[in-house]
């Protein structure tokens, strides 16, 4: 049995799949407990063909722990779904099969595994309806999941097939054969057509059938394979490979690519047969889905900076990426982009974002800048914040630390202090000279003091400034103590009694 580590739930009640975009319905990877009242899978099939002419359709299921009632006994837990599947032609049951399926042991602790089943029957050419209905053994209360998906089996023995594109979360050669395995290797299928920013490949397996009585036996041929836009088939020529084979009656191929830098979209993986004229003789397409918004950025950087605005902002048409160009800009914004900003997040149109980032830009750069540089130096600085001051789910620019360094750039002198005895964890930042960035005001010697008063996570909150325009708290010791409120009934004691021994008021007075 074997479990995936990272994919997007799929949450469902009744769907049918077929062999076209799924919908991304919901996201609940979010916590190592019993989160879901509803049973939540992944699944997909594919259909292949044997040198005997006897065609076989594999069924892929993933099952989301998280969305499964656990069995728990000496710390360690299980789950466990009860599937009913059946296949029927023209009304007439073919085939049925019922069985329990029992999840990965793991400790109670930890995070729910999720674990995949993969089953093969042997059809006979035809149409048929394929309905499965998986049910939580865990929990009778649960309503349970039901799928149902059209199949259709379709092989000749005296024509140049294929067998349907498998996709791969991971393959490896095989120790001991079993069900997963096909050519000498065990092929981990991965369900749906959705690749987020955490996969950085793209594997997959195919078959070719009877291009020895086609071609030609032993006769060379080519499998080329490649990316291609599938809103106007513009191939992706930076990603692709081609295979030279000899022609037998079944040519697999086991290939993958690295897409950690295809920017977000709809794409079509093409695999194409060419004899050796080079004629094409056979052509497969798989379609997916791609979202990967910090290459969207970096594609945004990388063009010409001769390029006007609006083109340039223009080519980005990911509404994700574009929400984050707009909200990224709220630490430089004055009160009115600020609204603006939050009008754009809200209404989420194309069109209007993409204008107002353009406006703004043009109006910070005015006459005397290039906005396309502007623009390139504000983001990098970004997506320092993004990665040092994120806070749990918020975005880096929104946090306290990610704004005051975005409004005021980076300090000139960071303190933290995040084990000092009786206090929560917090930081000091001086600025020797700086520029606000909202307006343009010019400020030397400017300190800032954060603290994080919940323990356990990395947000911290401005507690104090004597910034102009920033929270302003003569007594913000009180906040940096952890739980010690001696003295704080006398307004001019700034200093908690018991707390001579800390560092606090020293390094504030002079940074380090």
């Amino acid at each position: 049995m074997h479990f995936f580590s990272n994919f997007i739930l799929l949450h469902s009640l009744s769907v049918k799949y077929y062999l076209k975009p799924l919908i991304i319905l919901a996201f609940s990877l979010l916590a190592p407990i019993y989160l879901s009242a509803q049973l939540n899978a992944y699944f997909s099939y594919a259909t292949f063909n044997t040198p005997n002419n006897q065609p076989y359709l594999e069924t892929y299921l993933t099952l989301v722990g998280t969305s499964l009632k656990p069995k728990t006994d000496n710390h360690n837990s299980h789950n466990s779904v009860n599937i009913v599947l059946t296949i029927s032609k023209d009304s007439v049951l073919i085939k049925a099969n019922k069985y329990n399926l029992k999840g990965p042991i793991y400790a109670d602790s930890l995070f729910p595994l999720s674990f995949i089943d993969n089953q093969r029957y042997h059809l006979s050419n035809g149409h048929y309806e394929l309905k499965m209905t998986i049910s939580d053994n865990y929990d009778a209360l649960k309503k349970p999941l039901v799928v149902t998906s059209s199949v259709d089996i379709d092989y000749s023995a005296s024509e140049l097939q294929s067998s349907s594109l498998q996709i791969l979360e991971s393959y490896k050669r095989t120790a001991t054969p079993g069900s997963l395995t096909k050519s000498g290797f065990d092929l981990i299928p991965y369900t749906v057509n959705y690749f987020p920013e955490t996969s950085n490949e793209l594997a997959f397996y195919m078959e070719t059938y009877n291009a020895n009585k086609i071609l030609g036996n032993e006769r060379p041929f080519i499998y080329n394979y490649y990316l291609e836009n599938s809103d106007n088939q513009h191939v992706m020529s930076s990603y692709g490979s081609f295979r030279k084979q000899n022609a037998q009656d079944v040519n697999p191929l086991l290939a993958k690519m690295d897409i950690s830098k295809l920017g977000s979209g709809n794409y079509n993986l093409v695999v194409e047969i060419k004899d050796e004229k080079n004629t094409l003789r056979l052509q497969k397409k798989y379609f997916f889905q791609r979202m990967n918004r910090n290459v969207d950025i970096v594609t945004l950087q990388n063009q010409s900076e001769v390029n006007e605005l609006y083109p340039y902002f223009g080519n980005c048409n990911n509404l994700d990426t574009l929400k984050m160009l707009v909200e990224c800009l709220w630490p430089i914004a004055d009160a009115v982009d600020k609204e603006r900003v939050i009008n754009q997040s809200l209404t989420k149109n194309p069109d209007q974002m993409k204008k107002f980032v353009v406006d703004f830009w043009r109006r910070r750069a005015a006459d005397t800048a290039n906005p396309l540089k502007m623009w390139g130096t504000y983001y990098r600085e970004v997506q320092k914040v993004m990665v040092l001051f994120k806070c749990g789910k918020q975005k880096g620019y929104y946090t306290d630390r990610g704004r005051v360094y975005l409004q005021y750039g980076a300090p000139n002198q960071r303190s933290q202090q995040l084990n000092e005895p009786n206090t929560y964890p917090y930081e000091i930042w001086q600025y020797y000279r700086t520029t606000n960035a909202v307006n343009g005001a010019f400020f030397s010697n400017r300190k800032f003091v954060f603290v994080s008063h919940n323990l356990g996570d990395d947000c911290f909150n401005l507690v104090h400034s004597d910034m102009s325009g920033e929270v302003n708290n003569p007594r913000w010791q009180f906040e940096v103590t952890r739980r010690n409120n001696n003295g704080i009934a006398n307004p001019d004691n700034t200093t908690p009694s018991g707390t001579e021994n800390n560092q606090f008021n020293e390094i504030y007075s002079n940074p380090r």
